[in-house]
């Protein structure tokens, strides 16, 4: 078995729901990407870009304190670089069409 982490610099997965994230993390682990740092509180996502470099972000859409669409915001303002996959349950064309213009990469719609 390979050690070596994939991707070289880790994936931020950020979702308010521990089941949610670990469904991912077991999702992408079977996969063979194992540099993955779970996160489940919107406040500390702009601390954690500052402390690492990250190769992409699966940001949750609706959380507390601070909303999916606000750290998009920053996140693109401040690391443009990187690129965001929003995740949620949310179906509007709407949602999605601000999202993709306030910088998301992709979206991906997950069943709540």
């Amino acid at each position: 078995m390979n050690d070596k982490m994939k991707p070289d610099n880790p994936i931020l997965i950020v979702d308010d729901e521990e089941d949610t994230l670990n469904s991912f993390a077991f999702t992408l682990k079977f996969e063979n990407i194992n540099n993955l740092v779970l996160c489940n509180d919107a406040r500390k996502v702009m601390p954690l870009l500052r402390e690492n470099v990250y190769s992409l972000i699966l940001l949750d859409l609706f959380m507390p304190h601070v909303s999916g669409e606000q750290l998009l915001m920053e996140i693109h303002d401040n690391y443009p670089e990187i690129p965001v996959i929003i995740i949620t349950g949310n179906n509007k064309v709407e949602t999605a069409v601000d999202c993709m213009k306030t910088g998301a990469y992709e979206l991906y719609g997950k069943t709540r």
